[in-house]
């Protein structure tokens, strides 16, 4: 990226709120990075900065997961001339308000990336100052970060998989400078990204109380322990890291180390024996839990989501259309039944509920937004695994959602399968555009234009083009 010129303005007072909410976090004063530097509890306000900028409404706390994204899967009504769902809808990324929409994204992917990178210049220097495990805690956590971010650079503005070239493509940003970083080839870029992937999970494994802990007691940390080392499912924990594995490993063509990864997931146990993470029902959504909180592997919690994407009527898909291809008018599928709401005015819409927010609703799904889920973990290890083994593990996964299983025949069926999913599942979460990316479909749900190298790689902003 272009002149990423370094800056920390993280300059934090820490608020733990009776739920332990210690990601609500503010900045208050900008101190010199030499004394910034100087503490744990500095390298520790720094990694939460990182965290607060990604939960922002330009990035995970809107345009990546309702936003942006899930308008260039379909996902919403497109009806108002001239904003930016309509333009979005026809993948015309020439128009005036899309390029600033996806301009906000690119730069603030990367200015995430060069706030871990300020920590991660630093960390060595100053390894003698940590202690209880702090270092490769917060070495892990912000080499993961930079993972995350980048893979999304590539999932938007990178090639489709399978229309790979040998011309460079984007950088992989390393180390803070005024100077333009290089634009990397495909290869060289997710090298790196395996790199920083591998290096989070070797400093993360055993270290991270996720690893020794239940979800549930790290969520319940008492005010005499040390907060920050609670509600790991918030930050870029062991888990999240090799469940990103598994993603872009699945990117990557590489089945095998996704399976191995996606099965890692689906497997782990907590200290107590228990299943790390559980498959989300019908008795979740009744208790108001329509994000599925048994589910996150990494969440990022936004204190204002009731307002955003928690007022139901901000995002809409009529209900004629969502049944056309995606729902059986009867369906029986709690990601119909429980998480839209129709309201029986004319026109009909259906209002998305997934975010809507309520006193009634566990505290663990409070104000929480996805970004890994077990589902998508299931679904990684179905498209990695024979026929067979796909079709038992569909069969967890439809009691889970109230739905019929089939026995998978076919490749072919599969891919059907799959594709389905990825947009019933990952409504209002932003993973529907990559799966179509990724499988190269051409048949966009509700899409008039083909799917193709035009539609899918979106063109970097105009200052980074050279």
């Amino acid at each position: 990226m272009k002149c990423v010129l370094y800056s920390v303005i993280i300059l934090l007072t820490l608020c733990v709120t009776a739920c332990n909410d210690w990601l609500e976090v503010f900045p208050k004063t900008e101190k010199d990075r030499e004394d910034i530097y100087s503490t744990q509890d500095g390298f520790r306000d720094v990694l939460i900065g990182a965290y607060i900028r990604m939960k922002s409404s330009e990035l995970y706390g809107e345009e990546m997961v309702c936003g942006t994204v899930e308008m260039l899967a379909q996902h919403w009504n497109n009806s108002t001339s001239g904003s930016k769902s309509e333009y979005l809808s026809k993948y015309d990324y020439k128009a005036s308000i899309v390029e600033l929409a996806i301009g906000n994204i690119y730069n603030n992917l990367y200015k995430v990336v060069a706030d871990v990178n300020g920590l991660l210049e630093y960390i060595d220097q100053k390894k003698d100052i940590f202690s209880d495990g702090n270092y490769n805690l917060i070495k892990g956590e912000a080499l993961a970060i930079r993972a995350y971010c980048h893979f999304d650079v590539l999932r938007l503005f990178g090639p489709m998989p399978s229309k790979l070239t040998a011309d460079v493509i984007l950088p992989y940003v390393t180390r803070v400078t005024n100077i333009p970083n290089a634009k990397l080839t495909y290869t060289a870029f997710t090298n790196c990204l395996l790199e920083d992937l591998q290096k989070a999970e070797e400093y993360l494994k055993e270290i991270d109380p996720i690893c020794s802990n239940s979800i549930e007691k790290l969520n319940n940390i008492s005010s005499t322990e040390d907060s920050f080392m609670g509600f790991r499912q918030m930050r870029m924990n062991y888990y999240a890291v090799c469940a990103l594995k598994a993603r872009v490993y699945l990117w990557l063509g590489n089945t095998d180390e996704a399976l191995k990864y996606a099965k890692l997931i689906i497997d782990a146990r907590d200290s107590e024996g228990e299943k790390m993470y559980r498959l989300g029902n019908s008795d979740d959504c009744a208790n108001l839990d329509y994000t599925l909180s048994s589910e996150h592997i990494l969440n990022m919690n936004v204190y204002n989501l009731s307002t955003t994407l928690g007022s139901s009527k901000n995002y809409e898909k009529d209900k004629a259309i969502l049944t056309s291809r995606l729902y059986d008018t009867e369906t029986t599928d709690i990601r119909f039944t429980k998480m839209w709401e129709e309201v029986t005015t004319y026109p009909r819409h259906n209002y998305f509920k997934k975010y809507v927010q309520s006193d009634r609703m566990p505290s663990l799904s409070k104000n929480s937004i996805p970004l890994i889920r077990l589902y998508e973990m299931y679904l990684i290890a179905m498209e990695c695994s024979s026929l067979e083994d796909a079709t038992e593990l569909y069969k967890e996964m439809c009691v889970a959602r109230n739905i019929a299983s089939v026995i998978i025949t076919s490749d072919e069926q599969l891919r059907q399968i799959l594709i389905l999913e990825y947009n019933k599942e990952f409504y209002g979460e932003g993973q529907a555009f990559y799966a179509y990316k990724r499988l190269a479909i051409e048949d966009i749900l509700y899409a008039k234009v083909p799917g193709g190298v035009e539609t899918y790689v979106l063109p970097l902003p105009v200052q980074e083009i050279i």
